[in-house]
């Protein structure tokens, strides 16, 4: 199996069909930005006012203090409420079903376009619905075992309960992490097996699996060579970001202390032109290693394949 040239190969379309990016990519990449930035600031700012971490702080409630906020909200002015549930829940049903629809359009697309097919962002479409409802139970079943899912759980317990009882069941959260690394290497190869050759999400899993342990060299030495270059790609995403930061920030602090509302209106302005290129990266990246999966996928299947024609060839003659 040649790694470079199936990193070569996937960088190389990744560049030839921007598309990709734009369609399947970008916006993905711009709803986990935004859900992630709110989701570690709610982390941090709950950690920080628990007693259990600083002492003679005084704990806030976000969750309970934003649900009487919206029912004073409706209270007062029931259409304004109506309209803000309804776009809350719009914005969350984006949020969890969009990556879903995205993954399966694009890593259809990327097959048939390695198979000799032009891109088609109408085929596109149509190939993200046809394995979605598939796409999104395996994802939703996933995400137990992920790591975002066992650092919320083990953060709850920790704000609620203090560290003596977080001590008790930190051996729960660590079995957990452990599964769930294992997990998602074994299932490695399931979301390519759902899309590519239309799969159930069990048999799915079930295949995920086999693959890994029969190629677990190319597996892993393909899992590392991509953590090498995810390790750089974020170096050279932080130093892209990190410069201008610093060229910024002494002009940006000097003028919010002389004019308060141009301070505001330049850090409104330096903060989406950051969102936006930290977006277009990420979904720059997201397409390359959809793509170098996929690419994978395709080779260890094909390889396999033809190792099974060979023995019943054999068998036959």
């Amino acid at each position: 199996m040649k790694y470079r040239a199936i990193i070569r190969e996937a960088w190389g379309l990744t560049q030839e069909n921007k598309k990709l990016m734009w369609w399947f990519g970008f916006v993905p990449a711009l709803l986990s930005f935004l859900v992630s930035m709110v989701y570690l600031s709610y982390q941090a700012f709950s950690l920080w006012t628990s007693p259990y971490v600083r002492q003679g702080a005084t704990e806030v409630h976000l969750i309970s203090d934003l649900a009487r906020a919206v029912v004073d909200l409706f209270e007062r002015e029931p259409a304004l409420g109506t309209f803000g549930v309804i776009m809350l829940a719009l914005m969350g049903a984006v949020y969890l079903l969009l990556p879903v629809f995205c993954q399966s359009a694009l890593i259809q697309l990327v097959a048939r376009i390695r198979a000799g097919e032009p891109l088609s962002i109408a085929r596109g479409i149509s190939y993200g619905f046809t394995r979605f409802l598939q796409l999104f139970e395996y994802n939703a079943f996933i995400k137990t075992f992920s790591l975002v899912g066992v650092f919320t759980e083990a953060t709850f317990v920790f704000r609620i309960f203090g560290p003596e009882p977080f001590k008790l069941f930190s051996w729960i959260f660590l079995l957990v992490l452990v599964v769930g690394l294992i997990c998602t290497l074994l299932f490695t190869y399931a979301e390519y097996y759902i899309v590519i050759d239309k799969e159930g999400v069990l048999n799915s899993i079930v295949k995920s699996g086999g693959l890994v342990i029969r190629q677990w060299h190319h597996t892993l030495f393909m899992l590392l060579l991509m953590a090498v270059i995810v390790i750089r790609v974020l170096l050279n995403l932080v130093v892209a970001l990190l410069v201008p930061a610093i060229v910024l920030a002494p002009i940006f602090f000097f003028t919010s202390l002389t004019l308060a509302k141009i301070g505001v209106i330049v850090g409104a302005i330096v903060g989406l032109v950051v969102l936006y290129f930290a977006s277009y990266f990420i979904g720059i990246f997201h397409v390359f290693t959809t793509t170098v999966w996929t690419f994978t996928f395709l080779d260890l299947t094909r390889e396999e394949s033809k190792v099974v024609d060979l023995h019943e060839a054999a068998s036959k003659d």
